[in-house]
């Protein structure tokens, strides 16, 4: 259920509850001009996620500015999913630039994760992101009549290490399957794919640069599955080995006549 986010700030947020130093050096560091600039846009633009979640039904959501910053801050810092939930949780700075107390500056990876794949899936990223963006250039006082060869563009980003995340669930559960009905063939298995996509793997949450690589070697690890147990009789009609199957005709952006499992 779709709830905006309260505008009140919190009585015992975290500038004040910081000694005056620290609150002074929060100021000057980019958490400042980002709660003053950039959390009033993300509050506002809101309303344009709503139709991500199911009216009347369920419990309210988390706080869409904070979700969609936090990807923000993600991919501006290059940061993996868990160091940037761990920097929302113990980094002052944070908490300063959301505006939050301490217990309140919290995010649970699903929801993060989640929120990312809808935002791909409805096409409303290009939309939202530009909309932002413009808001954010005369507000922060950035120059745009020139770029850097190596800036970062976030969306794009956010699509290849999507589809990083897809390909490792995938494996995760044809594997978990496997282990289930034919422990036998599960053990045969190498151990450097089984050590990649375990139960408690975290191979799926990348930094920028490590997106593309590890995209390469979990594309062969799935297609090299699917071509180990294509013949097998009793695997080859498990719904997760389909599952994996029909992965493995996908495409990567940017090279969508091409699985990056076929390349050299």
């Amino acid at each position: 259920m779709f709830r905006p986010t309260d505008p009140q700030a919190e009585m015992f947020g975290a500038a004040g509850l910081l000694p005056p130093r620290k609150r002074a050096a929060c100021e000057k560091s980019w958490a400042g001009p980002f709660r003053e600039k950039a959390l009033p846009i993300l509050l506002r633009a809101e309303p344009d996620f709503a139709e991500f979640y199911e009216e009347g039904n369920g419990r309210p959501n988390k706080s869409v500015a904070l979700v969609v910053g936090v990807l923000v801050l993600k991919e501006a810092t290059d940061l993996t999913d868990e160091e940037a939930l761990g920097a929302l949780r113990f980094d002052a700075r944070w908490w300063c630039a959301f505006d939050l107390a301490p217990d309140e500056a919290d995010l649970c990876q699903k929801t993060l994760h989640n929120f990312r794949a809808k935002l791909l899936a409805s096409g409303k990223g290009a939309v939202v992101f530009r909309r932002l963006t413009d808001e954010l250039i005369p507000a922060l006082g950035v120059r745009v009549d020139r770029q850097r060869l190596d800036s970062t563009h976030i969306l794009s980003n956010f699509a290849r290490l999507n589809r990083l995340g897809l390909f490792c669930e995938t494996i995760r559960v044809f594997l978990h399957a496997l282990h289930k009905g034919h422990r036998d063939l599960h053990g045969r298995l190498p151990a450097g794919l089984l050590k990649r996509h375990g139960e408690e793997s975290w191979y799926r949450d990348a930094r920028r640069e490590e997106g593309p690589r590890r995209l390469q070697v979990v594309a062969r690890d799935l297609y090299r599955l699917v071509e180990r147990f294509r013949g097998h009789r009793a695997v080859s009609k498990m719904e997760e080995f389909k599952t994996a199957g029909s992965a493995v005709c996908g495409t990567v952006p940017g090279r969508e006549s091409e699985h990056p499992a076929r390349r050299r």
